[in-house]
């Protein structure tokens, strides 16, 4: 029997909801940057990869040296009179015996594709006699597929450089010589190569210095150079209203030399400083501020830049170091100067001149400016990030300045950064929260009581842990909760946004992407859904009926040992609540994962042992349950307690301590014991018999919702129904539109786009989600919807 539920709506409390909600984050995580978004196809073009970037890294990575049987050359580094002091590193060619060649393998190989046109450039000088060079695109099996000729004029070894500039066309019909089973298509020219390369050979002797090599596609997404066509339309098809950047963590960095410096991203790109990317890679710098101004404008998303608040990252083992005293008037010049450059007029402002130089001698209208990211909120953060706030607002009172309150949606930072942000009179804050599909059903009430007095909401980033259909079901109910409170949660952005497959830093994310192609998972649908219908006004909706979940635990009880920490476990022990009682064989964990020989059934079950920990900075967990299965629950040890519920294959936790910033000591012993009650629905945590955490699960999880919105000025309502449950259901909507006054001509002509799929957990890491949005039109005249099975719908009923 199909479940029926009536919705009802209150018209007497209507919300304004925010024109800025729905944008995106863009993070240079995962090689979205340099391998990702930006269109250079040449890696470590400027020679100036290292150790620090990674320990396996050098100032030829991505460069192989080809010398044939009977030449002789030699392949070295220079630093004399170099392109640009920023990046001074160079390749020194010299050849006895030619000929001789450099390839560059790109990032992951390079795509070339029949019919497109590739711009080349390349500093380089010939000591003594210009010599002759050769630059050719090659395929998978070596050939060449466009090829061109540059002579380098004569110089020294520390003389002059000469920038080569030219284009390679690979013939349109190479495609059709190579056979329709080689290519794929993306777009209008066929794929010819996957795994191509950038050959540079050296037919002459002679001794030439090489940097800044460079090769670009020259089709861009409406002229935007620079970026990856396919990624940049991606992203446009969500119809974001912001895009915040370039972070994150990577605002901040690693340390006060990896602070991300805006001013240093702008004019010559060889004169951008190279430096090592925060997630374990290099970062170029291609992309800069002025690049993502570029990119905003162009998808016509509002610019929100973020700037370190003059502290770097507290999660590295120095903890947060602020920026000296005095050298904060210089840095809260360099903040008041993106403004300039962002905002002012090319007669007035330096800065503003820079801008014009580049090529936009209008402004770009930034109206938000993010100061910090997941800081941690003690008096020297305060201070600094005031001082920043203070000259922000003498100085540009029109500037809407986003504070920030920590890394989670609970906690001492969450609890600090709010008291300090109402304190200080900030309009908007910067949460983040990452959690599991049931974390969201069960907090979909999150906002309804916050303060409408106080500074506005932009969770900054968000995201369900997974890529299946219910992890997008959790984050589209969600949504419908943030809409409805559209009047305080002013903006909001799922992070993070790109990931290249097979750099994974972090899962999930938004969009994947490889050389080839982009994937879009279930939750860019959703995030697409929402923001294509964006609306301005929204009433609460009751709904009654068969609304939640109420799942069923397995009795099974197993053991696990995960996590990144060195520890020893002894006495180690487990009893059931019937007496049932194992004595388990002493562990010396080392960081791999450990199944402890335990195969149990109970309701509930008491877990002893000694910990002595080593090393490892984030600790331990005890796994438990059903521990293969979707639904078990862990214990975490280490720089802070946790008590953790695996749900729908993703955890959160029920109750946890403050993570502190000081590393376990070595030596450090804990005795543990875990009582687990109710199959996993409780649980709680003694430490030395002292109770630690105690948590309790609400078992009544809400997996059916409806939400309502309306844009005003084109007359148009949304009713959003999320149906998270594995049955079809019928939502009664007659007192809704008749509250909404919705004509039967529009009744008549509804369209429903609807996101569904047979399998909730459907939906991997890194592909395509296996099933799509499908629009159709319903007839409402009934006022009865019928929601398919693990769906989402947004029914628009038009003006006609």
């Amino acid at each position: 029997m199909t479940d029926t539920l009536i919705a009802m709506l209150d018209k007497t409390d209507m919300r304004k909801i925010s024109t800025d909600l729905w944008g995106v984050f863009f993070e240079d995580i995962s090689y979205s940057g340099d391998g990702g978004i930006n269109s250079e196809l040449v890696q470590n073009g400027a020679f100036e990869y290292n150790r620090t970037d990674r320990p396996e890294w050098s100032n030829y990575t991505a460069w192989r040296r080809n010398v044939p049987a009977g030449s002789f050359a030699a392949f070295s580094l220079g630093d004399r009179n170099p392109v640009a002091v920023q990046n001074p590193h160079y390749a020194v060619v010299e050849v006895d015996v030619a000929p001789a060649s450099l390839e560059n393998l790109g990032f992951d190989g390079m795509v070339f594709r029949a019919g497109e046109t590739y711009r080349f450039s390349l500093w380089a000088r010939a000591h003594g006699e210009e010599l002759p060079l050769n630059v050719a695109l090659l395929g998978d099996q070596g050939e060449a597929l466009a090829e061109i000729e540059f002579t380098v004029p004569r110089s020294s070894a520390d003389g002059a450089w000469s920038q080569l500039h030219g284009v390679l066309t690979i013939a349109s019909d190479v495609y059709g010589e190579r056979g329709d089973d080689v290519g794929r298509t993306v777009g209008p020219m066929p794929i010819i190569a996957q795994q191509g390369a950038l050959r540079i050979t050296f037919a002459a002797c002679g001794t030439m210095d090489l940097d800044f090599a460079s090769l670009e596609p020259q089709t861009t997404y409406r002229g935007l150079e620079h970026f990856r066509p396919d990624l940049v339309q991606t992203l446009a098809e969500l119809h974001p209203r912001f895009m915040r950047f370039p972070g994150g963590c990577i605002t901040h960095g690693l340390g006060l030399g990896n602070l991300y410096r805006w001013d240093q991203s702008i004019g010559d790109v060889e004169r951008r400083p190279h430096n090592f990317n925060v997630w374990g890679y290099h970062q170029s710098l291609r992309i800069g501020f002025y690049e993502y101004f570029r990119l905003c404008e162009t998808i016509g998303a509002k610019p929100v830049p973020v700037l370190p608040a003059a502290v770097s990252c507290q999660n590295t083992s120095q903890g947060p170091v602020p920026i000296a005293q005095e050298d904060m008037p210089a840095y809260i010049d360099e903040v008041l100067g993106l403004i300039d450059f962002c905002n002012a007029d090319p007669a007035r402002s330096p800065w503003a001149v820079k801008r014009a130089e580049m090529g936009h001698p209008d402004p770009f209208g930034l109206e938000y400016l993010g100061i910090g990211n997941e800081d941690l909120i003690d008096d020297v953060f305060m201070d600094r990030f005031q001082q920043i706030v203070d000259a922000v607002k003498k100085t540009h009172p029109e500037i809407t300045v986003i504070g920030t309150v920590g890394p989670s949606p609970s906690g001492a930072d969450y609890d600090a950064g709010w008291a300090y942000a109402r304190q200080a009179g900030l309009q908007i804050v910067d949460e983040h929260s990452y959690q599991s599909p049931s974390w969201w059903f069960h907090n979909l009430h999150h906002y309804d009581g916050a303060d409408r007095q106080g500074p506005k909401v932009y969770l900054g980033e968000y995201g369900s842990w997974g890529t299946g259909l219910i992890n997008a079901l959790s984050e589209a109910a969600f949504m419908g909760r943030m809409e409805l409170n559209g009047d305080v949660v002013h903006m909001a952005s799922y992070a993070p946004l790109l990931c290249k497959n097979g750099h994974e830093s972090w899962n999930p994310n938004l969009i994947y992407f490889d050389n080839e192609r982009v994937y879009h998972p279930y939750s860019y649908w959703i995030q697409q859904m929402y923001a294509t219908t964006a609306a301005d006004t929204a009433w609460p909706v009751t709904l009654s009926g068969a609304t939640t979940l109420r799942r069923r635990l397995p009795n099974t009880v197993r053991l696990r040992l995960e996590g990144g920490a060195h520890a020893d476990f002894t006495d180690v022990s487990i009893e059931t609540e019937g007496g049932e009682r194992l004595d388990l064989p002493d562990v010396s964990y080392s960081g791999a994962r450990v199944d402890l020989p335990v195969s149990l059934h109970a309701d509930s079950y008491t877990i002893r042992a000694t910990v002595t920990y080593h090393e490892g900075m984030w600790g331990v967990n005890i796994v438990s349950g059903d521990i293969d299965g979707i639904n078990h629950n862990e214990t975490s040890l280490g720089r802070g307690f946790a008590l953790q519920l695996i749900r729908e294959k993703s955890g959160y936790p029920i109750a946890s301590t403050e993570t502190a910033m000081d590393a376990v000591r070595p030596g450090t012993v804990w005795h543990v014991r875990i009582e687990v009650r109710r199959r996993g629905e409780s649980m709680a945590l003694y430490i030395d018999d002292q109770l630690v955490l105690d948590g309790h699960e609400d078992v009544d999880e809400q997996r059916r919702t409806v939400s309502v919105s309306r844009d005003c000025a084109a007359g148009t309502n949304y009713i959003r129904i999320v149906n998270a449950l594995p049955d079809e259901a019928r939502f009664d909507l007659v007192q809704i539109l008749d509250e909404l006054s919705v004509s039967e001509d529009a009744k008549k002509t509804a369209v429903a786009n609807v996101l569904s799929g047979p399998d909730p957990y459907a939906g991997t890491q890194g592909a395509e989600s296996p099933t799509h949005i499908v629009a159709r039109t319903v007839d409402l005249r009934s006022g009865v919807y019928t929601a398919p099975a693990w769906s989402f719908t947004t029914l628009v009923l038009a003006r006609p």
